[in-house]
């Protein structure tokens, strides 16, 4: 193992975890003092990837103890740099800046492309505050040659055009930092790009920001876990810009974030909860529950109907309801009123949909958009053979968070009986019903700087709730597991899963998702990929998987957690 080596494999960025803890495992069966040093700063990597910052600092301050100052003395000294930014530590940031640029000549070439990009993030970052921070030379074509080093310094060069407010150059930079970085892949890095164009064009193009909302949404779903610290920061972006457009997507944005947010454990929950309190707060007031039931009777909503009943001088007859029953809920007399009654009202009314609506009005009109989907999507589901049915249906349920809500053991029956019918399908299991014939998102990274430069307004009349981007991707992930899952043992499969607890549904999940996710890695050295251990390799055999993701999938676990995938995959085989 050599330090060329892991610098070849950090160049995936978060993606590389689960061939550094392949490598982890490797390098402590045959433990030496370089390997000790290289396990510090593979520790470092995932410290700062999981926000645990001052324990990163603290590991860097070990690791960087007795060493030269060779490659691995400046690839601690990087990973220095980014966390103290992290941390705000400006001082500090500006020592290690000026020690990694007035050294530069001495860095190992192979170590040079990774300093180069975060000196010149660093130095555009702070441009406005420290313009003392002279920019690095870095036109080597060694750089041009690699592309994670040249998609980020391309994004380097975004963020100095932003600076000067130049807009369409830094948009554009940005779409070539991000298509060159989806080739290697780099995840964090293709998020960046798009949440870069989306966040720094939501003040002077709002259309087109929110048109970058759409790719920004399907990569973070299709290349992050939950519990990843940049799902939250992209949901905060694209629920934002969603937001200033007044896009019905933001609700499902919202729901998608809070859903996220309820799943981390208390450690993380409180480092989001320190960086997106005002978020957190606001997207609960968006939050639809699609249960049936009453709606309680509020201000805001009163104050609604009142106007737009007045505005639209409709008769009481028009409306379907009696005059009583109106005038009791308009004066704030009755405290509920009924989910068929506020449909009948607002079908009857034609209004913009805006974020300051009440929530109760949005719900109908989910549910209103469920039910017309749901009457011709039903009838194509039931057309499908049994074993079709349940692959679909499965794979719709894990990729949505509607599963939480959703009955999947009788569902299942249902389907496996053939006694599914209409009336017993909640609106969340219509929802995942729907799901399955939605049209596969189509992403022209080019097209969204030219398409519907119009302010789009939708009203109660036009409005449709179209599947997220978050679940088009995962959905993606889902189905090439399950193409690849032994039909033979598919009810099997599934009835183990339902016997599974909600933790180990979960690693079940992630292992499912990441098994996806890993499928189309391809340029990994033959020696640091990842085996399958002989834990699960019954599990991968019985359900003829594919080998390269089943190993890649199981290292992304880590510690007490890899011990517990080892005991599920144990009770599946």
């Amino acid at each position: 193992m050599t330090l060329q080596s892991l610098v070849k494999i950090i160049t995936y960025g978060q993606f590389s975890r689960p061939f550094l803890n392949y490598i982890v495992d490797y390098l402590k069966n045959e433990s030496t003092k370089q390997h000790e040093e290289f396990i510090d700063y593979i520790d470092v990597l995932k410290l700062k990837w999981d926000a645990k910052y001052e324990e990163a600092l603290e590991k860097i301050e070990e690791g960087i103890k007795g060493l030269s100052k060779g490659g691995l003395y400046y690839l601690f000294l990087e990973q220095k740099l980014i966390i103290l930014k992290r941390l705000k530590d400006i001082k500090e940031v500006e020592v290690i800046y000026k020690e990694l640029r007035d050294n530069f000549g001495n860095i190992p070439q192979y170590v040079r492309g990774l300093v180069v990009e975060s000196l010149r993030n660093i130095r555009e970052l702070y441009y406005d505050s420290n313009e003392s921070m002279e920019k690095i030379r870095h036109w080597s074509e060694a750089y041009e040659n690699n592309p994670v080093n040249k998609g980020f310094i391309l994004m380097a060069d975004a963020r100095e055009k932003k600076n000067e407010e130049k807009y369409v150059e830094a948009t554009q930079l940005n779409i070539q930092a991000f298509k060159t970085l989806k080739d290697v892949p780099h995840p964090s890095g293709v998020v960046q790009a798009l949440n870069n164009i989306s966040w720094w064009l939501k003040d002077v193009d709002k259309n087109t920001a929110l048109n970058f909302t759409l790719p920004l949404g399907f990569y973070l779903g299709y290349y992050f876990d939950d519990d990843n610290f940049n799902v939250f920061n992209s949901l905060d972006t694209i629920f934002q810009v969603q937001k200033e457009n007044n896009d019905p997507m933001m609700y499902e944005t919202a729901f998608i974030f809070s859903k996220v947010f309820s799943k981390l454990d208390y450690e993380k929950r409180q480092i989001i909860w320190k960086d997106y309190t005002n978020t957190i707060y606001e997207v609960r007031r968006f939050v639809i529950n699609i249960k049936k039931g009453n709606h309680k009777n509020t201000k805001a909503l009163r104050n609604f109907l009142k106007q737009e009943i007045e505005k639209e001088q409709v008769s009481i007859k028009e409306l379907n309801i009696s005059k009583r029953t109106l005038d009791s809920f308009l004066s704030g007399i009755t405290k509920q009123i009924k989910s068929n009654t506020l449909r009948n009202i607002i079908d009857n009314l034609e209004f913009e949909i805006n974020s300051s609506l009440a929530i109760p009005i949005i719900k109908e009109l989910k549910k209103k958009d469920i039910d017309k989907k749901f009457e011709e999507n039903f009838y194509k589901f039931m057309e499908l053979e049994v074993e079709k049915q349940l692959t679909e249906f499965f794979t719709s349920y894990l990729v949505h968070y509607y599963k939480q809500e959703v009955k999947l053991e009788r569902v299942i029956k249902d389907i496996e009986s053939g006694s599914l019918i209409k009336g017993r399908c909640d609106y969340y299991t219509r929802e995942l019903i729907n799901s399955i014939f939605e049209k596969p998102l189509q992403i022209d990274i080019d097209s969204l700087l030219t398409t519907n430069q119009e302010q789009k307004t939708y009203t109660n009349k036009d409005i449709t709730f179209k599947e997220h981007p978050f679940y088009s991707a995962r959905k993606i992930l889902v189905k090439r597991f399950i193409k690849d899952l032994n039909k033979a043992y598919l009810q099997e499969f599934i009835e183990k899963y339902l016997k599974a607890d909600s933790k180990q549904k979960d690693i079940i999940e992630r292992y499912i998702m990441n098994y996806g996710r890993y499928d189309e890695i391809k340029n990994i050295p033959k020696e640091l990929r990842p085996k399958v251990p002989k834990e699960i390799n019954v599990f991968v055999k019985k359900y003829t998987l594919k080998r390269r993701p089943s190993a890649i999938s199981f290292y992304v676990f880590e510690g007490k957690e890899r011990e517990e995938l080892f005991e599920i995959l144990e009770e599946f085989e």
